[in-house]
């Protein structure tokens, strides 16, 4: 992360600077405060909820319930920005579960992703996928990650994320994914010179 984050620093500095449970709980909780209060307000900018949200990722990584920010989550992942979009994913990925309705509500974006021609949206997308897919990502977004795998214009590292992502939804569910349609094309890309696809 940039280290113009200073906010998100000081933040870290403090939790471990906190030499007992009670204190810890005592600054996250006033942090919490804060960023409920900040997400209220309609002239926040994108860069300040990015900020916020890498909070929340930081408190929820240290065991703490975050029941507050998931919207700007899904937010920051239909932003134009690469740092922002980072952030937003890795937040869903992190709190969101499979069965989440918010889930739904990214599905459109995460599909954008995967067809631009931008390898790192695409890598971004994948990644999110794999790990919260849901039956109804499986659904709508197969497709789409079958089509990065088989493209001649993906790089080798997309098509290699894409064909992981497509065996983490098939093992999930198999009955979604039309493999026997699939499968000819797929069993091509073993030819591939580049052996990690």
């Amino acid at each position: 992360m940039a280290t113009s984050m200073r906010g998100l620093t000081q933040f870290i500095a403090d939790i471990r600077a906190c030499r007992v449970k009670e204190l810890e709980e005592k600054r996250i909780n006033k942090e919490m405060a804060n960023i409920r209060r900040q997400f209220k307000d309609p002239q926040l900018s994108s860069y300040q909820r990015k900020k916020y949200v890498a909070k929340l990722i930081f408190v929820y990584i240290l065991g703490y319930k975050v029941d507050v920010g998931h919207f700007e989550a899904a937010n920051l992942v239909t932003s134009n920005k690469y740092t922002e979009k980072q952030i937003g994913y890795l937040a869903m990925t992190l709190m969101l579960h499979e069965h989440s309705e918010l889930l739904l509500m990214v599905v459109n974006s995460i599909k954008k992703d995967l067809e631009e021609n931008n390898e790192y949206n695409n890598c971004l997308a994948l990644h999110a996928i794999a790990n919260v897919g849901s039956n109804e990502m499986a659904e709508s977004l197969g497709p789409s990650v079958h089509r990065l795998l088989i493209s001649p214009t993906s790089p080798e590292f997309v098509k290699k994320k894409a064909a992981l992502t497509l065996l983490r939804l098939y093992r999930k569910y198999p009955e979604v994914l039309p493999v026997g349609e699939w499968a000819q094309r797929i069993v091509s890309i073993m030819d591939d010179d580049n052996l990690g696809v």
